[in-house]
């Protein structure tokens, strides 16, 4: 099998470049900038914070680690909260 390249001149390579650069400087923004939902549903908040169990999550909640509102029987986690928790558990 034959190696295949393809061939720029360096004024086209630094353009295509700076093309490139821009393209996924808008595409991501600062973390800052980025908004957030203000509420997680619980399978959001287990993945945000990278457990598998739900029980692990009600433990935080019941621990008052990380804040929640129940309507029914419908329980929302609030994101503030979550990442928060995240940032305090840093080592």
């Amino acid at each position: 099998m034959e190696g295949k390249f393809i061939a720029f001149e360096t004024k086209a390579f630094y353009k295509l470049i700076e093309e490139v650069t821009r393209r996924v400087a808008n595409q991501v923004k600062p973390k800052k900038e980025q908004k957030y939902k203000e509420w997680l549903t619980s399978q959001e908040a287990k993945e945000l914070l990278g457990i598998k169990s739900s029980g692990k999550l009600k433990q935080l909640l019941k621990d008052k680690r990380i804040s929640a509102s129940q309507h029914g029987r419908t329980i929302i986690y609030c994101h503030k909260s979550i990442l928060e928790f995240i940032e305090e558990s840093k080592i």
